[in-house]
């Protein structure tokens, strides 16, 4: 074999098998499940418990709480749409909640975080949310 032809498997091939190793999103693994969000700038941490159906996002500094009704697209892919919040809103802010829904779409999941996109009615939006939910508080 040519040193030509050893470069060319190489750069050919070994992609390829990366490729083939590389794993798709699991995104059964965080349909169910508490999960943590620690949003960019921001001092504020939330916990998240989601069950196949719903979810309820705590406010770890205020106790706030809001509870979201969870309507799966596909495998990797929900929306969330408002159902209240445990302390009384104004009526503007019910109005919004109730005129729009909240779409995600999971694009990795590891054993300690999965990483997402989310928008306001689609994930087409012009400056999506990208961040990570942590299976463990830190």
């Amino acid at each position: 074999m040519t040193k030509g032809f050893n470069s060319f498997v190489v750069l050919f091939f070994f992609p390829l098998i990366l490729l083939g190793q590389s794993k798709s999103a699991d995104c059964g693994s965080v349909r169910k499940g508490i999960f943590y969000l620690y949003p960019q700038k921001s001092q504020t941490k939330f916990a998240i418990m989601r069950s196949d159906s719903t979810q309820e996002e705590v406010n770890l500094i205020t106790t706030d709480t809001s509870y979201w009704k969870v309507s799966w697209q596909n495998d990797c892919m929900f929306n969330l749409k408002f159902i209240r919040k445990s302390h009384p809103i104004s009526d503007g802010e019910k109005n919004f909640y109730n005129s729009h829904t909240t779409v995600f779409k999971i694009l990795s999941v590891t054993k300690d975080y999965y990483t997402f996109k989310a928008g306001l009615d689609s994930i087409a939006t012009t400056n999506p949310l990208t961040d990570t939910l942590w299976r463990k508080a830190r």
